[in-house]
């Protein structure tokens, strides 16, 4: 019963992703645990009250863009989203009922916003202003597909907000360096957020705005894709030429394999080529393999997989440059 629950659970809050949140997380241990007022306890505070901010948000979303369709005068029942992965699935077919999903949501925030009032105790005044501003972004986050934003807006939550606000709620500290570092995060993340949004093109773009609809053809997408790659490296590379970032932040480059699989993955996606999608263990992590592949989504998991698994060791490299 519990294994259910929870399986439901993931589902519904796309726990999946949450290495997204976990590559966040590594960046601001690695350059916060030197400090003398870091605290293990605290960055563990930091860590719990991130995922479940990027849980809240994803179910936040899923929740507005069904009240949206209700509002259009569409039943509960004849709700579709088209997208290989099942969007809001589990409020659709009403295995959580709406005052549910208020009650999570309100858990799911609520802990973060005691965790941030704690740290405006421990830290100083200045962690309200992470709070609001990362409030106004998940806020506007629903509407942001509209404006070509929705990639930005996450880019920069999951980059120089939790990482510089994190960072300053451990260490009481602000450091020019780590925002510089930051912002090669913030372009890692958008390698994952850009081919999710190619892979769900033909779905796009009648209804959103994203960077991929923004390119208007998928090989111009992908061009993009190389750009944002291309950009995180290079990022890395001029903070160790010019500025003060520690080489070993160069171990980044051992992701390269990983970019380029993901570059070749996603052209056989667009031109239809049938490929065998073996994952291996050098390209990260890919959970409930077989469950997916009974599901027959493996061909959109497999690349989401292997952006999702860049994100995460492109700044866990980068975090080695502080600690090594």
């Amino acid at each position: 019963m519990f294994r259910k629950n929870f399986s439901n659970f993931a589902q519904l809050t796309r726990l999946y992703a949450i290495p997204v949140s976990i590559a966040s997380c590594a960046v601001i241990y690695a350059y916060a645990h030197y400090s003398m007022n870091f605290s293990l306890l605290n960055f563990f505070l930091i860590v719990i009250s991130i995922c479940l901010l990027q849980m809240g948000a994803n179910l936040f979303d899923d929740y507005i863009d069904v009240l949206k369709e209700l509002k259009k005068g569409i039943a509960l029942e004849d709700i579709k989203f088209y997208s290989y992965v099942p969007k809001a699935a589990l409020i659709l077919n009403k295995t959580y009922s709406f005052s549910q999903i208020k009650v999570i949501l309100s858990i799911l925030f609520l802990i973060p916003v005691l965790v941030g009032i704690y740290f405006i105790k421990f830290s100083g005044f200045e962690i309200l202003y992470f709070m609001i501003i990362g409030g106004i972004l998940t806020l506007f986050y629903p509407i942001s597909s509209k404006y070509y934003l929705s990639e930005i807006i996450i880019g920069l939550i999951y980059g120089p907000l939790i990482i510089m606000g994190g960072f300053f709620a451990l260490t009481k500290e602000f450091d020019l360096n780590l925002l510089y570092l930051s912002f090669a995060i913030f372009t890692s993340t958008l390698v994952l957020l850009h081919a999710h949004n190619i892979m769900d093109w033909e779905f796009d773009k009648d209804n959103k705005r994203t960077l991929a609809i923004l390119a208007s053809t998928k090989e111009k997408a992908i061009d993009v894709l190389k750009g944002l790659i291309g950009l995180s490296y290079a990022i890395i590379v001029i903070g160790v030429l010019t500025l003060k970032l520690n080489p070993h932040t160069l171990y980044v480059f051992l992701t390269l394999p990983l970019a380029t699989k993901l570059i070749n993955s996603m052209k056989d996606y667009i031109n239809i080529k049938d490929v065998k999608l073996i994952p291996k263990w050098y390209y990260g992590i890919f959970e409930n393999w077989k469950e997916i592949k009974n599901q027959n989504i493996e061909f959109f998991m497999y690349r989401f997989y292997l952006g999702r698994n860049f994100t995460l060791l492109f700044a866990i490299f980068a975090s080695l440059g502080a600690i090594v």
